[in-house]
């Protein structure tokens, strides 16, 4: 990995704090992280969209319709159709609920999450009863650690998904759940 750019939706609650272990200890990484507190954001994620040439890292909460912004004012999104063709990165990597649907509707390419359970409430909408808040959320750390060595290597990330899940406790309900819906495109 040469450079990379991580635009972190960041709402603050443990769903996306855990999200800090995709990028943790890269090297050359930049971080664009909004919040609700530091100001408009268009401007600064759509140059960041343009200057990654490398690795693009988009995470956070999300639709179908792009990442969502933690601001209450402004745009809803941080990335959406609005700015999705300012990005240049030969790697895209996409982590929030239905990522992979927006890259598909967007003609995007890279490796997607698609519905992610981050908390109890998603995990039980989703039919899966057996794993606690504590589970999820260890589950989620893991998760983003082994992402953030498969970024850091020279794995192509067609090969993510199965690397991925033979690493995983794919007995855990939410496990199995949340690395099923993982997509390369």
């Amino acid at each position: 990995m040469n450079t990379a750019t991580v635009i972190f939706s960041n709402m603050s609650d443990a769903d996306t704090l855990v999200l800090k272990y995709i990028w943790e200890g890269l090297p050359n990484v930049k971080v664009v992280e909004v919040n609700s507190h530091n100001g408009p954001f268009s401007k600064k994620v759509d140059e960041a969209l343009l200057n990654e040439k490398d690795t693009l890292i988009l995470c956070g909460h999300g639709y179908p319709s792009g990442l969502l912004s933690p601001q209450n004012r402004g745009e809803q999104f941080l990335v959406s159709e609005r700015n999705v063709r300012f990005i240049k990165a030969k790697r895209v990597i996409g982590i929030w609920c239905y990522a992979s649907s927006f890259a598909k509707d967007m003609n995007l390419n890279g490796f997607f999450s698609s519905m992610f359970i981050s908390n109890t409430t998603e995990a039980a909408i989703n039919g899966c009863f057996k794993s606690d808040a504590v589970t999820i959320t260890r589950e989620e750390i893991l998760f983003g650690q082994r992402l953030n060595k498969l970024i850091a290597s020279d794995t192509p990330m067609s090969e993510w998904k199965d690397k991925l899940i033979e690493q995983a406790d794919m007995n855990i309900d939410v496990v199995k759940f949340n690395y099923n819906g993982l997509t390369y495109l």
